[in-house]
């Protein structure tokens, strides 16, 4: 046999495809190995030794069986429900945390709890107070909601004074409930002071202006004649600090507590007692003394006659200050009253101030307490050019008493709104004051189509310092409709739904008007509005659906909310007060009135077929 032959390509080949190992990688390889399968034989050691330790304790709780496999099943199911039962997941599934075994927020004192929340907005502290009582408690402390207060309604109006800076914030803040409340109390309404226990409540008084900025309210109503239907003249009506003044011919003089609309005070018009019924016409309100639970009324007639009374509300008696006789001047038109002096305008054209300090009588058969007093005319104004509509305002000041007369006047070719200020100097031994000065301003005239071209010096003479007055005009469609003014603001009601704003500054030898400011925002005619010394303002259209409340004080423009009620009731039924406010069969009103104090606002509504209704919007 030939000798077997061998390929070298096939030699080469199977020599190469069987290399030499090198000894480093194997040892890498098998330590690699060794790492495995003590990683994989762990648990089942852990598993071995947890199923060692039931079993023994199976035995010796006095079990037995060898079923191992069931026992392994239900410790992790166990294990798995224990799980899931504790683990919390956030919604967005991204964090997961187990909660504590005890309470640690409820063991932190007060203090700390209320420093944490200061960091949270006033959102979020409303948010978490639903969270448990111990939150409610904390998220109602005051020294949270005071912070709020001051940086939302006290600091951007401290921005509008000159010369405040940035730097100055958290000391004036830091002082707010002391000295700083008082700083800043011509900007604000006084905080709510709990009477019980003589504290600032911040957060009722935030929640009360941030109603007020968002128009949010809660709308009722005062039933003012219940019984009987209105048949003789309308009811007049004022409103200060949760009270609210009337005056009719049926009902007499009422002063009502808001709250619970019940009246506190009552009592008759009839001055004399023999002169029947007695129509009203004007009505002014004293509120100096309120906080000794006294209130100065005066009402003035269709007869030219008035009367004041002192309504005492803790014993619900009203004590008749003075009244005057029937005079030559006609009805009074406007009345205005800070005691001892009252201010009183008749339609003919005259305008008086009284002195109410002289003693006349007491009447004890009518259980006065006090004496029935005269009163004395200190000065006498006539006027022949102007004309309606025209106001008054009586204010005390630091060493005197102002009493002012805002009137209409025609100028050629339009019209224009005059300021008379009165500067009374009281006197000592309670001898007649002294009127000190007396000074005039006038407004820029302004240019109408159908206003009349008379001018002041066409027409008759008047007595000095004291501007003309035209009576024949009763109807001027494009003057104003109606004069609102409290030192530094007037307010004017134009018939092409605006406002007009000006600002009056008064010094020791002058007294300036600046030019009209327009103010937008009614779609309707506007009936009647009111202004305070703080520039806050509402008005009420002719219709009485459209309510607006004005925020005047530096700026340039005003800014207004309309009111909003909330037109569901405790139990989500639809408030009755507001649906027949603005039911459209009953929204033909000839009559709107409106007043407001800090927390509501007051709209007295006289239909076309003479029925009244006081509707009350509450914002606390």
């Amino acid at each position: 046999m030939p000798p077997e032959q061998h390929d070298p390509l096939t030699s080469t080949a199977t020599a190469s495809s069987s290399p030499t190992r090198d000894p480093a990688s194997d040892k890498h390889r098998k330590r690699h190995h060794s790492q495995q399968q003590q990683q994989q034989q762990q648990p089942q050691s852990r598993g071995h030794a947890m199923q060692i330790k039931r079993r023994l304790s199976h035995r010796e709780d006095g079990g037995g069986g060898d079923d191992d496999d069931g026992d392994t099943e239900r410790y992790d199911d166990r294990r798995r429900r224990r799980r899931y039962k504790r683990i919390r997941v956030s919604p967005d599934n991204t964090v997961a945390s187990r909660p504590p075994s005890r309470d640690i927020i409820s063991t932190l004192p007060p203090e700390l709890l209320v420093r944490i929340l200061s960091y949270l907005g006033e959102t979020t502290l409303l948010e978490i107070s639903t969270v448990s009582r111990l939150f409610h408690r904390i998220t109602s402390d005051h020294q949270l909601w005071r912070h709020h207060y001051y940086r939302r309604f006290i600091l951007p109006r401290a921005h509008l004074i000159p010369g405040f800076r940035k730097s100055g914030c958290k000391t004036a803040g830091a002082g707010l409930g002391s000295a700083g409340a008082g700083r800043w109390s011509t900007s604000r309404p006084e905080p709510t002071t709990d009477r019980s226990t003589g504290c600032v409540d911040w957060k009722k008084s935030y929640k009360l202006l941030h109603n007020w900025a968002r128009g949010r309210c809660d709308v009722g109503e005062v039933q003012l004649h219940p019984r009987e239907r209105m048949s003789l003249g309308k009811t007049l009506v004022k409103v200060v600090e949760g009270l609210a003044i009337t005056a009719d011919a049926t009902s007499g003089l009422l002063v009502w507590d808001l709250r619970t609309r019940a009246p506190l005070v009552q009592t008759g018009l009839d001055l004399d007692g023999d002169r029947g019924d007695v129509r009203p016409t004007c009505l002014a309100v004293d509120d100096e003394r309120l906080a000794l639970r006294e209130l100065g009324v005066a009402v003035g007639f269709e007869d030219g006659t008035f009367g004041v009374w002192r309504m005492d509300l803790d014993k619900r008696q009203p004590v008749q200050i003075c009244h005057r006789d029937r005079g030559p001047y006609g009805e009074l038109e406007a009345v205005a009253y800070c005691h001892p002096y009252l201010l009183a305008a008749a339609t003919s054209g005259s305008i008086s101030l009284w002195s109410l300090d002289q003693p006349r009588r007491v009447d004890s058969d009518k259980g006065m307490d006090d004496a029935v007093r005269v009163p004395c005319m200190l000065r006498s104004l006539k006027s022949h050019s102007t004309r309606p509509p025209l106001t008054l305002s009586v204010r005390r000041v630091s060493s005197s008493v102002v009493a002012s007369i805002a009137y209409t006047l025609d100028t050629v070719g339009g019209w224009c709104i005059g300021i008379q200020d009165l500067d009374i100097r009281p006197s000592p031994n309670h001898a007649l004051p002294e009127i000190i000065d007396s000074r005039i301003a006038h407004t820029i005239p302004t240019s109408t189509r159908g206003s009349g071209s008379s001018t002041p010096s066409s027409s008759p003479p008047s007595s000095p310092g004291c501007p003309a007055r035209d009576h024949h005009h009763h109807h001027h469609p494009d003057g104003p409709i109606r004069l609102c003014y409290s030192h530094p603001y007037l307010l004017a009601t134009l018939p092409d739904n605006t406002l007009l704003l000006h600002l009056c500054t008064t010094t020791p030898s002058a007294l300036t008007i600046s030019p009209g400011i327009r103010l937008w925002g009614h779609t309707s005619g506007i009936s009647d509005a009111e202004i305070t010394t703080r520039g806050k303002a509402v008005s009420v259209s002719a219709r009485g659906d459209e309510i607006r409340v004005w925020e005047l004080e530096g700026r340039m423009g005003g800014s207004s909310v309309e009111v909003r009620p909330r037109q569901h009731g405790e139990h989500g039924v639809a408030s009755s007060a507001w649906a027949m406010s603005m039911s459209p069969t009953v929204m033909d009103y000839r009559r709107n009135k409106v007043g407001f104090d800090d927390e509501m606002v007051i709209v007295l509504k006289e239909t076309l077929d003479g029925r009244e209704s006081l509707m009350v919007y509450d914002f606390t």
